[in-house]
């Protein structure tokens, strides 16, 4: 199972996870988010993280040339596309920066348009990210109902939106065919990273992978 943890937004609190044993660290550029971090400060909070960590920066609704900013200016490995964002646009960021991974967030709306936008955004992708429903495109630290999820197979998909610990033990218990977590209120007390929140949900995901 994969885990990223999201939403730094202090170099105290990247240096409290650069090193444990999760998958992605994720920055949120959208201005609207309470997470929000400049592209001067993302540049500033990933110099020191190291090479076996994505380090993923999150837009809305970006321009190419907001996407040609981020690679120039920071050392993103990934970008998440968390709005409407069109397949010319992701084919485009593909033909400009094919070393770059793309990840699509989609709302866990009705099933049925979930998995046509599923099968839509697939070959021109690399991971999905499904988040709860939200004028604000995510942040909202509330879950959905993880059984929209049950007919989903054959894509690679994180599960966001009011992930925690106590929710990782519900959904394991749904037998779903996600590849992972993408956790930010989960994994914060009061606003900051909190490390024994993340070493918990490292050790309930990651031990888990080595038991079955």
């Amino acid at each position: 199972m994969k885990l990223k943890f999201c939403g730094f937004r202090t170099l105290q609190d990247v240096k409290l996870a650069e090193n444990l044993n999760c998958d992605a660290l994720g920055f949120i550029h959208y201005a609207e988010s309470k997470r929000f971090v400049t592209v001067e400060e993302i540049r500033h909070l990933t110099e020191s993280i190291p090479n076996d960590k994505e380090i993923v920066v999150i837009v809305v609704n970006p321009t190419i040339e907001q996407i040609n900013d981020l690679v120039a200016e920071t050392a993103l490995t990934a970008i998440q596309l968390h709005g409407m964002e069109s397949l010319d646009l992701i084919k485009e960021i593909r033909t400009l920066h094919p070393q770059l991974k793309i990840i699509k967030a989609l709302p866990a709306q009705d099933e049925n348009i979930l998995l046509e936008q599923l099968a839509l955004y697939n070959d021109d992708i690399d991971l999905f990210i499904i988040d709860t429903p939200s004028k604000n495109y995510g942040g909202t630290g509330k879950h959905f109902n993880w059984e929209k999820l049950s007919n989903i197979k054959g894509y690679n998909f994180l599960i966001a939106g009011g992930i925690n610990y106590d929710n990782i033990n519900k959904i394991n218990e749904l037998a779903l065919n996600h590849s992972g977590y993408d956790i930010a209120s989960g994994i914060e007390s009061n606003g900051r990273k909190d490390i024994t929140k993340m070493q918990d949900i490292i050790e309930l995901v990651k031990e888990g992978d080595n038991n079955e």
